[in-house]
């Protein structure tokens, strides 16, 4: 079957497609960098303002953007996808592109964040739909992990005494630290569990959290000025798809505040932020792939339990560490997966 033309006028972009081994059948993704030949095919379609992502295999590019919306279609064994970008965090654009998704009649939708299942479920309730970052704290989309029942399955992306391990993290690279600034995002559908996990771990420890919440990017640097203003001595970044957006913004404001920064998702830290411990997201999009397959094969996504995260990642960047003045552990870094100098 020959390879789709791709793409819009004469940018380069990646396209995925989803193929189905003879052997063992699972669901593999080939990576092509293609030059668009002006054709606008309905095939594949990024908007690419805000930079590409690489949704299921590992990420190459460290850019990313909320509410990622990928259509799954059956085509022999060529599985092509479709995309939809949001150019901003917005909840009536995003509804918008899900509806002009599952006006496609797809076979499986894969959405990238939580907001981006909620926009497809609403559009299309029964349409199957694979989610990477998914917790119980989201029950208007599944019912438990073990059986979701409904259209929506996926991995979760929650561990407990995960947001404990980066309290002590931040104390072991920062020893002295009384105030721990908190970085929210108010609309985050996480963020009560991790807020719960975060202030009980530190007030274990006889530390006071500084909470600054965030909806929206300009609201960020007014956050890090707080935390300043407060003389929070480090901060912690909860998970949320806007701070994975705006981490250049948000490594910057740390660096200028010279705030330790600790975050979830290794991608921060490539991007010039000191630390990271979190769920190796780039493992979930990979397993994700899998009930994707599932589903084309013909298996109910309420029957497909939720999977849990089996790899942590520690990752830390020296570089930032001798910017700020801090000298990071031989033990955190005898323990770090990553380690960028």
């Amino acid at each position: 079957m020959p390879r789709p033309q791709i793409g819009f006028g004469d940018r380069g972009i990646t396209a995925h497609l989803f193929r189905r081994s003879v052997g063992d059948h699972a669901a593999e993704i080939e990576h092509h960098n293609l030059i668009g030949q002006a054709h606008h095919q309905a095939h594949v379609m990024l908007d690419q303002q805000n930079g590409d992502r690489e949704l299921i295999a590992d990420r190459t590019n460290e850019r990313t953007q909320l509410g990622d919306l990928i259509m799954v279609e059956t085509a022999g064994r060529l599985v092509e996808e479709q995309q939809r970008w949001p150019r901003r965090e917005r909840a009536r654009e995003l509804n918008a592109l899900a509806r002009e998704l599952t006006a496609l009649a797809p076979d499986v939708i894969y959405a990238g964040e939580p907001s981006a299942a909620r926009a497809v479920k609403a559009a299309a309730p029964d349409l199957p739909i694979v989610c990477p970052v998914l917790s119980d704290r989201l029950p208007d989309l599944f019912a438990s992990y073990a059986r979701p029942g409904g259209s929506v399955t996926g991995m979760a992306s929650i561990v407990e005494g995960l947001n404990g391990k980066q309290v002590e993290l931040v104390l072991e690279v920062v020893p002295a630290t009384m105030r721990i600034g908190v970085l929210v995002n108010p609309t985050g559908a996480n963020r009560d569990f991790v807020m719960q996990q975060t202030e009980a771990a530190a007030r274990a420890r006889g530390v006071t959290t500084l909470v600054e919440p965030a909806r929206r990017p300009e609201n960020l640097r007014t956050a890090f000025e707080q935390f300043a203003k407060a003389q929070a001595q480090a901060v912690i970044v909860a998970p949320n798809g806007m701070f994975i957006n705006q981490r250049r913004s948000i490594v910057e404001l740390a660096v200028a505040a010279r705030l330790p920064t600790i975050f979830q998702d290794h991608g921060d830290v490539q991007a010039g932020g000191l630390a990271s411990y979190g769920v190796d997201e780039r493992d979930n999009r990979r397993r994700a792939a899998l009930f994707v397959d599932k589903i084309l094969k013909g298996a109910r996504p309420g029957d497909l339990p939720i999977e849990f995260p089996t790899k942590l990642l520690l990752a830390v960047n020296l570089k930032t560490a001798k910017a700020l003045g801090i000298t990071i552990p031989a033990a955190v870094l005898a323990r770090a997966d990553e380690v960028i100098e």
